[in-house]
């Protein structure tokens, strides 16, 4: 599975989870009574889509691992290899030794197996000899038991010409007959290569029996930690009603944190400042004298810099005292200008029944 799919596969499973969340915020229409039929569509919602969706993935994780580690590995690994007898032993050396990220190839020798024991001793030491001799390239002869000999091959020998030598000897030199004859190899190669390698060695006529180094056991350490597909349905599933629950509380949630935010609000330092009427000053008037009274912490603040606080003045009962005088001493200016004029207007002004001319005022004779 490749990375594409991959990520095909999961957003298809967080669309599945966003069709939970957003039938259960439905409740103002389906009712809270139907909650139990919500946390079931998330149960199955989940369950399907982790077997559907996440199990594939889980089988492909070690894969997918593996090319994560090989890109930032570095090093070398060990790769042991069975090497097959049918063929020429020689040639595979070869084949294997030339793949890209090989650095070496090393090998000891070959194991053969007999179908029954010597009739004495006489005749396994006999037959021990005889293997010896048969080839330059063979360096000792090992009896392991149980019907097991091990021939060990030369620094540079030709395991091959060992492996002929073997079985000319079977042959013509002992009534017993060869059961089967195997060799193992050791290989190290790149650890950042480690995929490609493997893949030609297995196309060389060699078995991998086992892998050792940096890159393995990284992978090791992070496939421990992988979840197996029953797991992993039964988490997609306990996933899907626990979205479900929180779709379908959602606005009780919302509410309940507001709330504590508020609670939990720290007091700015505007907050701090305390009001104080001046003494002596007519709260039913209606112009009123008051000042700001700041606790300690506002004089070392920054709102010394912002505006008018910078030039700020705590008011006394002194000033409110000469303000006062002030403001009778304008009032009563204002009214000496306006009572002068209003004395020459009444001077202007005619009295009723005056005589303007001068001119004796006397009352008419009544005519009989």
């Amino acid at each position: 599975m490749d990375v594409l799919t991959i990520i095909i596969m999961l957003i298809l499973f967080i669309l599945a989870m966003i069709f939970i969340f957003s039938t259960a915020l439905l409740t103002p229409y389906i009712g809270k009574k139907n909650f139990i039929s919500v946390l079931m569509l998330g149960l199955v919602v989940g369950l399907v889509g982790g077997a559907f969706l996440l199990s594939p993935i889980v089988d492909d994780i070690p894969d997918f691992t593996r090319t994560i580690v090989e890109e930032s590995v570095e090093g070398t690994d060990l790769m042991e290899l069975d090497l097959s007898t049918n063929g020429n032993l020689t040639q595979i050396i070869e084949n294997i030794s030339s793949i890209t990220g090989v650095q070496n190839v090393s090998y000891e020798g070959i194991t053969i197996k007999i179908n029954e024991n010597f009739a004495t001793d006489n005749d396994r030491a006999r037959f021990i000899n005889n293997l010896n001799n048969s080839n330059e390239n063979i360096s000792n002869v090992e009896d392991r038991g149980e019907k097991e000999f091990f021939v060990r091959i030369t620094d540079g020998g030709d395991p091959q010409s060992v492996l002929t030598s073997i079985y000319q000897t079977f042959s013509s030199n002992t009534y017993i007959h060869l059961r089967y004859t195997s060799m193992k190899a050791n290989a190290t190669v790149a650890a950042n290569n480690i995929t490609k390698i493997m893949s030609a060695v297995g196309n060389s006529g060699a078995v991998i029996l086992n892998v050792t180094g940096p890159t393995e056991d990284q992978i090791a350490t992070i496939n421990k930690y992988v979840p197996d597909k029953t797991n992993v349905i039964l988490i997609s599933g306990i996933l899907g009603v626990v979205v479900a629950t929180v779709g379908f509380f959602i606005d009780s949630i919302f509410t309940f944190t507001s709330k504590t935010k508020k609670k939990s609000r720290k007091t700015s330092p505007r907050d701090k400042i305390k009001r104080k009427t001046v003494p002596r000053t007519n709260k039913k008037s209606s112009k009123r004298d008051s000042i700001d009274i700041f606790d300690d912490s506002f004089d070392k603040s920054s709102k010394q810099t912002i505006g008018s606080n910078k030039n700020f003045k705590q008011l006394t009962e002194s000033d409110l005292k000469s303000k006062n005088n002030s403001d009778s001493n304008r009032k009563k200016k204002v009214s000496g200008i306006f009572s002068g004029i209003n004395k020459n207007n009444k001077k202007d002004v005619p009295k009723k029944g005056s005589n303007t001319n001068g001119t004796p005022r006397f009352r008419p004779k009544r005519k009989d």
